[in-house]
């Protein structure tokens, strides 16, 4: 594939393009700020180029797709030559749908714990040899293979771009779904708490049919938006679960008694029971997963 990016630097923006240059693919990209920790991998892997800013002669026909980052305005110049030109332009979640499509896609959702659960739920997996891709909202944070089964992908509720408004996560459609929590903050993208709930209902809506949600059952809003959803997918709800404090130290009860953990805060322990369902999803039993959970810090 030829693609061009349009706010390459943008941290997931550049995650995608960078797995497609490793493949082989023809990528390019501008933009007008770089973050000074993606500079070196970009000189490394040649996605660096000398001249900052936007440049609507890198935008041409022979491109298969130009992707959109989330902070591109409507008046860039290289967003407008692609209009003139009729290619297909798509939000950068829309176009890793494109890539990951055949793929079972778990994707993570909440307001605030989202990367801990994917942290957890990649750790237990790498300790027990399973291999699987990723994408995570963090430097060098994406995996993609063709072999792989599963993706893992941390799904942001941010806008997707100037020309698709929607959140992120709407786009990825899962097979495998979480949602931690919901939490509101003043002066973000969505005006009030219930127009930002709703994209969590959507969310629980675009879960694919036959599908899986675990949910936070502890969470009003994450109970209410997952419980009225009428979505035939499976659902399953998770509780902290029961522990006992000694010395400053945490240690789970287990069917094989107490288990000490690294973790020592009981947002990290609800995190823990719903990393634990999406696991037993992909294919981990009970047993090896407090072993692997065990050892995360």
């Amino acid at each position: 594939m030829q693609v061009h990016f349009i706010g390459l630097g943008e941290v997931e923006m550049f995650n995608v393009a960078l797995a497609l240059h490793k493949k082989g693919d023809t990528v390019t990209g501008s933009d007008e700020l770089f973050d000074e920790s993606l500079k070196d991998v970009m000189r490394d892997q040649g996605l660096m180029w000398d001249e900052i800013g936007w440049f609507s002669n890198r935008v041409n026909s022979q491109l298969d797709f130009v992707v959109l980052g989330a902070n591109v305005t409507s008046d860039n110049p290289e967003l407008e030559k692609a209009k003139e030109l009729g290619l297909r332009l798509v939000s950068c979640p829309e176009f890793l749908y494109e890539l990951v499509k055949l793929k079972t896609r778990v994707v993570i959702a909440g307001s605030q714990r989202r990367s801990e659960v994917v942290s957890m739920i990649l750790h237990v997996l790498d300790y027990n040899n399973i291999e699987v891709d990723y994408v995570l909202s963090s430097p060098n944070g994406i995996h993609l293979t063709e072999e792989n089964d599963f993706i893992v992908i941390e799904g942001g509720d941010g806008p997707s771009s100037v020309i698709d408004a929607a959140p992120q996560f709407h786009n990825y459609q899962p097979n495998i779904a979480l949602l931690t929590n919901i939490e509101f903050e003043e002066g973000s993208f969505y005006s009030d708490f219930e127009t930002y709930a709703e994209q969590y209902g959507i969310f629980v809506n675009s879960i694919v049919k036959g599908g899986s949600i675990t949910y936070n059952d502890e969470d009003v809003e994450v109970k209410r938006r997952v419980e009225s959803s009428e979505n035939p997918i499976r659902k399953f709800p998770y509780v902290t679960p029961a522990y006992q404090q000694n010395g400053g130290q945490i240690f789970l009860d287990t069917p094989d008694g107490e288990m000490p953990l690294e973790i020592s805060d009981e947002t990290a322990l609800s995190n823990l029971a719903g990393a634990k369902w999406v696991c037993q999803q992909m294919g981990v039993d009970e047993v090896e997963f407090y072993e692997a959970i065990a050892t995360f810090k």
